[in-house]
């Protein structure tokens, strides 16, 4: 993990400190609030993984939901200067995104193939996954090719344990065969591991499924995938032809428990995703001043009240109402929410009156327990992928390379 600590560091000697950059992303944006990604966490955060893996395994990142909330194209251009040599997204609709924006790797898409969706990922160049034969004998066998002329290539899901998509394995045989006879060529085989980060055993009972289903087809020109994120961080199925990290990439653990969250840090990983707010209003309160809808708190002395332009419609769970904290950036102070969140906007206390180049972390690009993502998770008994992926595209996003703001792409026109 030496390389990735060195890049990291080279990008923390060149940045503008963290209150600074995020002032400034502001007020370029001339937007009270915003969505921060670090992209030089990413480029950290792949060579983490390259540490994590074979010495002759490569990398296909998972880029799904749009890089899991951090913005699809420039996320996969960063992993394309990391060496990254394939990607894979859940939908026929975001391999055809990237095929558009001239992403030229192999992309493999996830999501179970269905028949009206073969037409498109034939003209995208695309591998679909493959659960069953079926949406493929609906087509003629000679018109299964690429504009090349190259015959499609799939990749087949097998369950193992997941028990969503994927061919059992007694069922393998039969649709290798299947696909032999309509002339496709199977590019890749993978599984998906159930079980969390502190479950090691139950991903390597489902490893040892997978190896033993596969060896038949050993000589294939084909690969062979198990580790996501989860399978990184333990080491499990980390020696196969790929790893296929997701959140990972931008630093998100998959589990919000202590355990998993501390593993995940322990191996060295970044968050890249912070969301910043600038106070719009603030004043100071008597006693028994209600807060908000409800009123559901009540001031107990004189206080100062801040509000900041994020709220649920953004993707700040309304459940963090008198719950939840925001950080401010110059400090790290945490400055506790109260009263309700509101579709547009949250209420919080502070000790004085704010700064004037005060900004305050929503979503803070560490481990903290309080406001992190891994942190709210836990808070909100949800999955930490979800607290990046619920955010709206009504925040604009801010890019940070090399330690200075390089990319903005605006709000509602946001497209990446």
């Amino acid at each position: 993990m030496t390389g990735a600590v060195c890049i990291m560091e080279e990008a923390q000697q060149k940045a503008v400190p963290p209150s600074v950059l995020a002032s400034q992303a502001l007020q370029q944006l001339r937007q009270p609030s915003c969505i921060l990604v670090n992209l030089d966490a990413v480029r950290h955060n792949v060579q983490v993984l390259k540490g994590l893996a074979g010495p002759n395994t490569g990398i296909m990142g998972v880029v799904k939901g749009s890089a899991y909330g951090s913005g699809l194209l420039p996320v996969v251009e960063v992993l394309l200067e990391e060496g990254v040599q394939e990607l894979s997204v859940a939908t026929v609709g975001e391999g055809i995104h990237l095929r558009r924006q001239n992403v030229q790797v192999p992309i493999t898409v996830l999501g179970n193939l269905l028949q009206f969706e073969v037409e498109d990922v034939l003209k995208h160049n695309l591998i679909p996954t493959i659960s069953w034969a079926s949406p493929l004998t609906a087509e003629p066998t000679d018109s299964l090719k690429y504009p090349d002329g190259s015959r499609l290539r799939v990749a087949i899901n097998i369950d193992t344990g997941m028990s969503r998509y994927g061919v059992q394995p007694q069922d393998l045989p039969a649709l290798v065969t299947t696909l032999d006879n309509l002339n496709v060529t199977i590019a890749s085989m993978y599984t998906h591991f159930q079980a969390a980060i502190n479950e090691p055993e139950k991903n390597k009972k489902q490893l040892d499924m997978f190896l033993e289903a596969t060896e038949p087809y050993k000589l294939r020109p084909l690969t062979r995938h198990v580790a996501a994120t989860t399978g990184c961080v333990q080491g499990i199925g980390t020696n196969l032809d790929f790893i296929r990290p997701g959140g990972a990439i931008t630093g998100l653990s998959s589990g919000s428990d202590e355990e998993s969250a501390g593993l995940f840090a322990k191996c060295g990983f970044c968050p890249a995703l912070s969301v910043v707010a600038r106070p719009t209003f603030f004043k100071q309160l008597p006693p028994g001043r209600g807060i908000g809808y409800d009123a559901t708190y009540q001031t107990t002395s004189d206080e100062w009240i801040a509000n900041l332009t994020t709220g649920w419609s953004d993707g700040f769970s309304r459940r963090l109402s008198n719950t939840g904290a925001v950080k401010r950036v110059k400090t790290g102070e945490l400055c506790p929410i109260v009263g309700r969140v509101s579709m547009d906007s949250i209420t919080i206390r502070l000790p004085e009156a704010p700064a004037e180049d005060d900004v305050f972390q929503v979503i803070s690009d560490d481990f903290d327990e309080n406001t992190s993502a891994v942190g709210l998770a836990r808070i909100l008994e949800a999955a930490v992928y979800e607290m990046p992926g619920n955010w709206s595209t009504r925040l604009s996003r801010v890019y940070i390379k090399n330690g200075s703001i390089a990319k903005v792409y605006h709000s509602l026109d946001y497209t990446c």
